[in-house]
Order: structure tokens, then C-alpha cells, then sequence
């Protein structure tokens, strides 16, 4: 019986079990509804810190990670699900029986889903809690426009191949390329890192220099920064660990190390090699075979010759030009190309230093390098660069060529060369700082013209090429008796020719210690960029250089300065960079002082002193973050100042007349200097702006007003303002001049501003090439046509960012005139809710130059070009996006297609995942319930084929 009665019992629980739940759920309906919606709201709260956290982390350029991505994506979707159904909390309400009695079924579906949605609500809340969102891009490794003029020699296309070949090779693992000096080993081997990104034969390609005095940290340096890695450890091994596992964690990545000369230890550069990994395989440089066979047991060693005959006659016509052509210089000209030695570079410093030129000057350099016919091959690259310098026309271009000999070659900063050559006075006539700096840019650029100088990578750095630079150093050495050691070079003891000098210059060179007294009578100049922490600085250095006018001492521990610095009273430009500085109230003794560099320098203070160097020109506080106090009317006496540098420095600037006992400089002191004309400097309070603070002679300023700006920045610009300011600041006079002629403009909270060219600046914009706006609750077009009298709206633009702008309705309303948005290469938009097109189809000259389209979360965002009534344009007629390379396209749940004229049926539902594509077809699948591709490219829309690496 009490086993008959628990059968019972079991039968009973499981059939009344689900009905008690069901009633459960028709009367909690209520109940369940609130539970939902609470937990909403957490999910709310979860989904708003984790955005938070994407903003600040795509702010830094940094790549949002897949899981996060997929994460928002549940979230929108479990949240839009939720709303449906609480949407259908009114059916739940209904009652039947004439309204006797609550709709039982119908609060029972309901109340289900609701507690199915909720669970997944919380689950997916939990799952939001994540330890980062983020993770640092790879860098691209070596830039493609390094090769933009490379040279396709047939000659060369057997090594490439064979290195192509080689890197292929399971078994091989180290690869060598030797060859001369200036035979173009660099430059092959960029074009081997091309062709194999290309080809798809590594993953990663990264370059570093590792030149004759190789300097460990620099090489694991630039590696790391081809990788995107970020070295945090202090010790060598520390960093060789850490990139010994990142490279080990590369799927296929190549190490290319230029210029070896001697054996380097993979390992103590953190390169795995051999059984290592495979993954990872080095291609080497070097002057010297032995050093690739021998030291670094190279298994595959290829000789890059000189060119033949025929090839470098071809490229000494190109350089040279059509001089060559004319029947009484062509014979010289063929007999100079074969003095070249087929060295590329040799060919072209000494075509480019002929060109133009008149038989006489074309026979006078044959006959020079005809001296050098016994003379080894070096010689000849010698003798061929010196007829180059010689070319030169014009003392001071040969001194600007003379004077980066004596610094590091692989990057030299223009703007360090501004501040030395005023200094030496190198320039004569010039008064101002503004003409030392144009002569700079125009002598620069004719070394460049030359080769003598080369691109550096980066704005306002140049580099040299190693022989080059070798031959600077030797003209400067025994021409103008210039004592100069190549970075990292050990000096054993301080020879006794000193005396004799006119400058020292010791760039990162390893030396014993520095004289007590520093015996150079002649010395103009004094370059020291310090390698050793311990290095100290002799009190009485400077007592026997009384005739220094430049003075660079960089990375040096100087709490005091040395007391013998007052005894230079000819100095015009002193550095004293990361140094880490304290108490410098002696350099206002050094009244002939023009240019004063403290970047980095840690200094908390400035003294008083300072106020007396009137003849100051330029003043570079870049990088004092610790800066903290500058006394009132200091800057105001600098009244020939024209360069104040303060980024990442000084912010607590008083208020002038509120406060007759402040301690600090006020801006008003700044409109005390009549020649100011460059202006780096972040004022974190708009409200202690002074009326008419920015003056009319700005000609290059990075400006920054409000809080939470940074100095980083993706483009080089001479005029940069980024405002977080008022309506009240914003239409201040000296603001609007400024903004007239800013070429790369962030604004934050814009305020008061529906249409902004009509209202910020009714002439369109004229300058402007950058521009980003976040955040702004009123902007309603960035152009209004039926406003803005007739004008060319953003000419020069290059890149628009526009995010969170909630009532961003048309990027352009009407028509706007013709021109208009037609450099625009990048266009960002990001959380413009409002927004359902990007641009009408009549816009299409501001389209064609159109590189990159990246469209994110708005809601309600239909198509890119729409087809509008009155535009006047061609039905038939396409718009020829042909440069476009990128399409993004991210959580727009009602975007059918790229233009208004598509064929494709309406897709409708919520797409999630991102749309990412290359415009290499016309058609996107995506992960959607219907399984139908979506047609995003119609008649109305035409592009060029291809396949993005």
C-alpha cells in the first residue's frame, strides 16, 4: 500500500506540477514584468561602462576585441526582444468573458517569454563583466610609400626571386644579402617586405637598423614598434623575453635586420631562430659576406652587385635629365655615368648634382673623378659624394650638410636643426626666427632635391644615408677641424688635437668621463647626447670654451648647473632636454641667449631670472608635466619671444587681477609678445581666457582648450585647435580667426551651433583638412545650402569624423555648391541617431576622392547616397567611387543598401554583426535568418575591382 500510494503521489506531483506553474505564471504576470525590467536596467547600466570603456579605448586607436563586439551585439538584441514583449504587456491585459475575467492564454505566453528573457538577461548581464575591451593594432611594419620610387632593375630581379624563394623554404630560417655601400641592399630588401605582405607570405614584416655600433635597446626598439608591442620591462633581458614571445607568437612574421656588421646574438635581441620557431625567419644586410656565412651562420647568402652598364646609364638619363640628350654633353655625360660604378646612390647625388648644368661644369667633374681611378671602390664613393657636396652652391647649405653629419643619421628632428643653426649664427642677414626657419625649409629641401638628405619616415624628421653620412663626417673632421664619433662609438681618451677644434659633437658615444676642464679656446659648438646614467658634468667643464654658442647636453643628470656656464657669454642656444633639472636660476646670466630647449627635463619651476633674456627667440617646454609654477611678468619680459613650445606641460595658469598675490603667469602675459607667431598650449579652463588673447601673427599653434583633450595626434599639422568651450568663448574674435585657419579641428560639445560652416565660419572652411565632432546635442547639418550664401564648403578636407550627434539630420542640406567635399578621402560616422544617409547622389564631386566609409550604430540609417527630388542630376549618370578601399559597416538594423536606386528586396531585420568589406564585390552575405545576400552596389554606384591586403 505504501508503495501503491507513493506511485500515487509521483503521479499526481508531475500532472499538477505544470499546471501549478502555468497558474504561477498567468498571476505573477504582474510581478514577472517588473522583475524583467529591473533587470534591464542593470543590463542598461553593464552595456553603458563597457561602451564607455570602447570609447576610451578606440580614442587611443586601439582595435575593440571580437567577444566584446559580439557581446554588445546580444545585448541589443535581448534588449529589443525584451521591449517587443513588454510591448505586448496591453494583449496581456485584455480580458474576456465581456470582461469578467483576465485573457488566461494570452498572459500566459507572455509571462513565459518574459521569464525566459529575463534569465538570459541576467546571464548575459554577468557575462558583461570583462578585464579589457581591447587590445593594441599591429603596426604595418615597414610603410609602403618607403618604395613609392623604387627602381624595377632587371638585373635584380634573379636576387629577388631567389630571396623570395629562399624565404619560402621550410628548411631555411636566416637569409643574407651583402653588397657595397650604397649598391642598394636597403632598398631591395624593402622590396622584398612588400612583395611578401603582398604575396601573403608572412603575416608581419618589421625592419631594424642595426648599423656599425649597434645599440641593443634601439633594435629590440624598432622591432617592437613594427610589432605594436609596447616594452614595458627596464632590463635588456626583460625586453628580449618579451619580445622573444610575441615574435613566437606570430603565425609567419619576418625579421629583416639592416646593416650588420658584426655577429649579433639573436637572443640578446629576444629574435627566436633555428628550432626555435619557424614562424619566424630573418633576412640580413651587410657590407661584408663573412659577417652573414660566418657570424651568423647564414645558410642562404646572396651578392647584390653593382648595376650593369646599360641600367645605370638608363637611370643616370633620369636623374640627370635632358641635359644628357645634347650631342656635345652626351659623351661627357656617359663617361661620368661609368665613374658612378654603377652604385645607385652614387649615380644619383652626382646626376642630380649635374643637372642643369653647362659643359664646362660636366668636364670639370669627369676630370675629378678620373683621379680616383687606382683608388679602391670606397674611394669612388667618396670622390663621387664630395663632387656632390661640392656642387652645393652657397656656404650655408654645406654647413646645414656639414652640421647633420655631426648627429645621429637615421633621425634628425628639422626643428633641432633650427635651433642649432641659430645658435651658430649659420645664416647671415636673417634677424628672426621666422626667417632662420623658411632658409632652413628651403635649404632642407635642396639637400633632399640632392640626396644628400632623405626622407625620414615622420614630418620634420630627414635622415641620411649611412655613407653619406660617413662623408659629412670626414669633410667636417678635416675641413673645419669638427672632433665628431659615430653613435655608440667608445672613446678610449680625450685626444690632444681639442684645442684645435671649432666643435665637438658626440652623439650617444661611450666616453670616459668629461675633463674637469674642457680645454677648446676655438669651440663653437658642444653636442652631447648622453648614453650613460652615470656620466657626470665637471663643475668648471665650460671654463676653457668661453667662445661656445651651442650647447646641447641630452640626457644628462643635472640637479645644479655647472657653475662654469656663466662664463659663456656668447651662448645663444642652449639644451638641456631630459636632463632633470632643479634649480637653473644661472641661465639668466646668459644674456645673448635665443633659443632655450628644457623638453622633458622634469623641471617643477622656472626661476625668475629667466625674465632676463630679453633676446630669447625660442622657448621649448614641451614634456614638463611636473611644471608647475612659472612667477607672474617672467614670460612678459621675453618680448623678441617667437616659439613657445608647451605641450604636455604647464596648465595652472592665474588669473590676472583677481588675484594681486598670485603665483603664477597669467595668458595675459602672452599678449605682451609682438612677435609670437608659434603657440603650443592647452588651457584646461575657457573662462580664464583673456579678451583678444590670440594674436593675428599665429602662424603655427596647437591650441587646446578644455578639459580632457590629449596631444596625441594621427596627422601633422602646422594649425591644430581642439575646444570644449561655451557659446560665449566660441564666438570670441580671436577664437573665430583661429578657427579660419585651423587644418586639423576637434570640437567637443558644441553648443548653440544647428549648421556648422554656416555658423562657425561662413567661408566654408577654406583651410580645414582634419575635422572631428563629438558629442554636440543641437548640430542639425554640417553645411545648410538654403543658409550659406554661395561658397565652396570644406575645399581642402580630407578626413570627417562626426560622433554622437543626436540630431545630426544631413550632412549637407540641399545642394551645396559645386567643389564642395571634394579632397574628402575618410569619412567616420558614429552614433548619429537621426542620420538616414550619408549624402544625395547630386553630391558627387565630393565623393570621388573617397578612400574609406566607416558607418557605426545609427539606428536609422538607410543608405549612403540618396536620390532626392530637384538635384538636376543625370538619372543614368553613376557616381565613380574608384578609389574607394573600405567599407564598415556596423549595427545599422534599417540599411538596405548603398544607394537609394537599389534593385536588391528590403532587409529589414536587425544586423548585429559588423559589415566589413573590401570593394572587391558587389554583394555582402551576412549572418541574417533569411540566408539572402544583401546587393549594396547598383547601376547608380560604380568602383574599381580589387583585393585589400
Amino acid at each position: 500500500m505504501e508503495i501503491l500510494s507513493s506511485m500515487t503521489s509521483t503521479a499526481v506531483e508531475l500532472l499538477f506540477d505544470p499546471i501549478r506553474r502555468s497558474v504561477t505564471r498567468v498571476f505573477n504576470y504582474s510581478r514577472n514584468v517588473q522583475i524583467l525590467k529591473t533587470h534591464l536596467e542593470e543590463l542598461s547600466d553593464t552595456k553603458i561602462r563597457v561602451l564607455h570603456s570602447v570609447d576610451e579605448a578606440r580614442n587611443r586607436s586601439e582595435y575593440i576585441l571580437d567577444d566584446v563586439g559580439k557581446w554588445l551585439a546580444r545585448v541589443n538584441a535581448i534588449t529589443e526582444g525584451a521591449i517587443r514583449v513588454i510591448e505586448d504587456e496591453d494583449k496581456a491585459k485584455k480580458r474576456c468573458f465581456m470582461g469578467l475575467f483576465p485573457n488566461v492564454m494570452t498572459r500566459y505566453k507572455v509571462s513565459t517569454k518574459i521569464e525566459s528573457i529575463a534569465e538570459e538577461t541576467v546571464k548575459i548581464s554577468l557575462q558583461g563583466k570583462f578585464d579589457r575591451v581591447s587590445y593594441l593594432p599591429a603596426r604595418r611594419g615597414i610603410g609602403d610609400r618607403s618604395l613609392k620610387d623604387y627602381e624595377a632593375f632587371e638585373s635584380r630581379r634573379a636576387v629577388l626571386d631567389e630571396i623570395l624563394e629562399a624565404l619560402k623554404d621550410d628548411d631555411v630560417d636566416l637569409v643574407g644579402l651583402y653588397g657595397m655601400p650604397g649598391v642598394g641592399k636597403t632598398t631591395l630588401v624593402k622590396k622584398v617586405a612588400g612583395q611578401v605582405k603582398a604575396d601573403r607570405i608572412f603575416d608581419v614584416v618589421v625592419l631594424a637598423v642595426v648599423s656599425q655600433t649597434p645599440n641593443l635597446r634601439n633594435i629590440q626598439g624598432e622591432i617592437a614598434d613594427g610589432l605594436g608591442l609596447k616594452l614595458d620591462a627596464e632590463t635588456d633581458r626583460g625586453r628580449a623575453n618579451l619580445l622573444h614571445e610575441r615574435l613566437k607568437g606570430e603565425q609567419k612574421v619576418l625579421v629583416i635586420l639592416d646593416d650588420i656588421w658584426e655577429r649579433l646574438e639573436l637572443d640578446n635581441v629576444g629574435i627566436p631562430s633555428g628550432s626555435d620557431n619557424r614562424g619566424c625567419k630573418i633576412l640580413m644586410t651587410s657590407r661584408d659576406r663573412n659577417v652573414l656565412s660566418r657570424g651568423m651562420v647564414t645558410k642562404k647568402v646572396f651578392w647584390l652587385q653593382v648595376l650593369p652598364e646599360n641600367e645605370a646609364w638608363n637611370l643616370f638619363k633620369k636623374m640627370a635629365g635632358d641635359v644628357v640628350k645634347y650631342p656635345d654633353l652626351q659623351l661627357v655625360a656617359v663617361e661620368v655615368a661609368k665613374r658612378c660604378a654603377g652604385l645607385p646612390i652614387l649615380i644619383v647625388t652626382v646626376a642630380g648634382a649635374l643637372k642643369g648644368g653647362d659643359l664646362s661644369e660636366w668636364k670639370d667633374a669627369l676630370e675629378r673623378l678620373k683621379r680616383f681611378d687606382e683608388d679602391e671602390m670606397d674611394s669612388r664613393v667618396y670622390s663621387a659624394l664630395k663632387l656632390s657636396y661640392d656642387s652645393l652652391k652657397g656656404e650655408e647649405i654645406k654647413s646645414v650638410f656639414l652640421l647633420c653629419g655631426q648627429l645621429e643619421p637615421h633621425s634628425i628632428a628639422i626643428l633641432d636643426l633650427l635651433k642649432y643653426t641659430v645658435g651658430l649664427g649659420l645664416f647671415k642677414r636673417i634677424s628672426t626666427l621666422a626667417e632662420a626657419r623658411n632658409r632652413l625649409h628651403k635649404l632642407v629641401n635642396d639637400l633632399k632635391a640632392s640626396c644628400l638628405l632623405l626622407e625620414g619616415g615622420a614630418d620634420g624628421i630627414v635622415k641620411m644615408h649611412d655613407a653619406v653620412h660617413s662623408f659629412a663626417a670626414s669633410v667636417a673632421s678635416r675641413d673645419h677641424r669638427v672632433f665628431t664619433l659615430p653613435s655608440g662609438t667608445v672613446l678610449k681618451e680625450w685626444p690632444a688635437m681639442l684645442e684645435q677644434c671649432s666643435a665637438i659633437s658626440l652623439p650617444r658615444s661611450k666616453i670616459p668621463g668629461l675633463p674637469e676642464v674642457l680645454n677648446c679656446p676655438k669651440a663653437e659648438s658642444f653636442i652631447l647626447y648622453n648614453g650613460d646614467p652615470s656620466l657626470k658634468i665637471p663643475d668648471s667643464l665650460f671654463k676653457g670654451t668661453k667662445t661656445l654658442q651651442l650647447v646641447d647636453m641630452t640626457d644628462v643628470q643635472l640637479p645644479t648647473l655647472p657653475s662654469s656656464l656663466q662664463f659663456l657669454e656668447k651662448l645663444q642656444t642652449l639644451c638641456l632636454d631630459s636632463c632633470g633639472l632643479k634649480d637653473i636660476a644661472m641661465i639668466g646670466e646668459l644674456k645673448m641667449l635665443k633659443v632655450l630647449s628644457l623638453i622633458g627635463s622634469n623641471i617643477v619651476r622656472l626661476p625668475r631670472e629667466m625674465g632676463q633674456l630679453t633676446r630669447l627667440q625660442l622657448l621649448d617646454l614641451r614634456d614638463n608635466p611636473s611644471l608647475e609654477m612659472i612667477p607672474p611678468n617672467v614670460l612678459s619680459c621675453l618680448t623678441q619671444l617667437e616659439d613657445l613650445y608647451m605641450e604636455n606641460s604647464f596648465l595652472q595658469w592665474g588669473i590676472e587681477g583677481l588675484d594681486s598675490q598670485r603665483n603664477n603667469a597669467s595668458l595675459a602675459e602672452l599678449k605682451y609678445l609682438p612677435n609670437l607667431s608659434t603657440l603650443y598650449l592647452h588651457i584646461t579652463d575657457p573662462m580664464i581666457l583673456p579678451r583678444d588673447f590670440f594674436s593675428k601673427k599665429l602662424e603655427r599653434f596647437k591650441i587646446l582648450i578644455g578639459e580632457g583633450w590629449d596631444w596625441s595626434s594621427k596627422r601633422e599639422t602646422s594649425t591644430t585647435m581642439k575646444l570644449k568651450i561655451s557659446a560665449s568663448v566660441q564666438s570670441e574674435e580671436g577664437i573665430q580667426l583661429l578657427l579660419k585657419r585651423t587644418e586639423d579641428l576637434h570640437l567637443d560639445g558644441l553648443k548653440g551651433v544647428k549648421s556648422v560652416s554656416y555658423e562657425l565660419d561662413g567661408q566654408g572652411f577654406p583651410r580645414l583638412k582634419h575635422l572631428h565632432i563629438q558629442n554636440s546635442l543641437e548640430i542639425r547639418y554640417m553645411v545648410d545650402s538654403t543658409m550659406l550664401s554661395p561658397s565652396i564648403a570644406f575645399p581642402l578636407l580630407e578626413s570627417l569624423s562626426l560622433d554622437n550627434l543626436n540630431k545630426l539630420e544631413k550632412i549637407c542640406n540641399s545642394q551645396p555648391v559645386a567643389e564642395s567635399f571634394s579632397n574628402l578621402r575618410i569619412l567616420k560616422v558614429e552614433r548619429c541617431p537621426m542620420l538616414k544617409n550619408l549624402f544625395s547622389l547630386h553630391v558627387e564631386r565630393g565623393l570621388l576622392q573617397l578612400e574609406e566609409i566607416s558607418i557605426i550604430d545609427c539606428k536609422i540609417m538607410e543608405v549612403i547616397l540618396a536620390e532626392e527630388s530637384g538635384g538636376g542630376a543625370d538619372e543614368d549618370e553613376a557616381i565613380k567611387l574608384t578609389l574607394l578601399r573600405t567599407l564598415t559597416l556596423e549595427y545599422l538594423p534599417l540599411f538596405t543598401s548603398v544607394s537609394s536606386k537599389s534593385n536588391a528586396a528590403s532587409i529589414s531585420q536587425t544586423r548585429p554583426e559588423p559589415l566589413i568589406t573590401d570593394v572587391g564585390s558587389t554583394e555582402i552575405v551576412s549572418d541574417n535568418e533569411l540566408g539572402t545576400p544583401m546587393t549594396l552596389f547598383n547601376k547608380k554606384v560604380c568602383f574599381i575591382l580589387m583585393t585589400l591586403a
